[in-house]
């Protein structure tokens, strides 16, 4: 089951910003500590400040403080053409390769008529059956776009196993942490990680992100 991989759970801005607050948050609540960043001239060009400092847009990969088998990929944004986001997948692929990753789990968004929270979509039958026994129904039919969706449909090309995980988002707010809760919600069950979701509150403050006119955030 999953308890035995060595996963990264991956979550970079798309609709409602569900996957970025989710692996936030997963950075902030497991006391991670940065270990790689990528870079793309494919990036929006600009930077990120914050307290008066500029940094390059990036994403960046980082390992929890008390978990040997986890990584968390987080980012600023998503490449704004195709051949930028396919060769960032790669470079990030090749990286948790090297780490000894086993499988890579995407944290995205689906706006769409469906009664569930969160669904999910596996490279593999092994992948997408353990999914339904841990309660996730498998999302039937439809595209995941952007980094979310290659991360883990490319992952068997770099001998990985790819998952995503969306949760339900109506898609018109631009941070919604409800929804991100949803995929943390999934993802404890789905690691036994022992979150305190209740922190929530505080963290949606310490999340406001707008979604600029400059980034093309329509990917799930």
């Amino acid at each position: 089951m999953f308890e035995s991989r060595f996963i990264c759970i991956c979550g970079l801005p798309g609709i409602g910003s569900v996957g970025k607050v989710a692996a936030d948050f997963l950075a902030t609540s497991l006391e991670c500590s940065r270990i790689e960043d990528f870079f793309s001239s494919s990036f929006p060009p600009q930077v990120m400040v914050s307290e008066g400092l500029a940094e390059l847009m990036h994403s960046e990969l980082m390992r929890p403080r008390d978990k040997e088998k986890l990584l968390i990929l987080s980012g600023d944004a998503q490449p704004l053409d195709v051949v930028g986001m396919h060769e960032l997948t790669g470079e990030i692929l090749e990286a948790l390769k090297e780490q000894g990753v086993t499988d890579v789990i995407t944290l995205a968004a689906y706006v769409g008529e469906t009664e569930e929270d969160v669904l999910g979509a596996a490279s593999d039958p092994e992948g997408a059956a353990q999914l339904v026994e841990k309660n996730i129904p498998l999302l039937k039919s439809g595209a995941i776009g952007g980094l979310n969706g290659l991360l883990a449909g490319l992952a068997p090309s770099y001998g990985l196993r790819g998952i995503c995980l969306l949760a339900t988002t109506s898609g018109s707010e631009p941070v919604d942490i409800a929804a991100a809760g949803k995929l943390l919600a999934a993802i404890n069950e789905l690691l036994n990680l022992d979150l305190d979701l209740t922190m929530l509150s505080p963290f949606r403050e310490e999340q406001e992100i707008e979604a600029s006119s400059d980034i093309d955030m329509n990917y799930r």
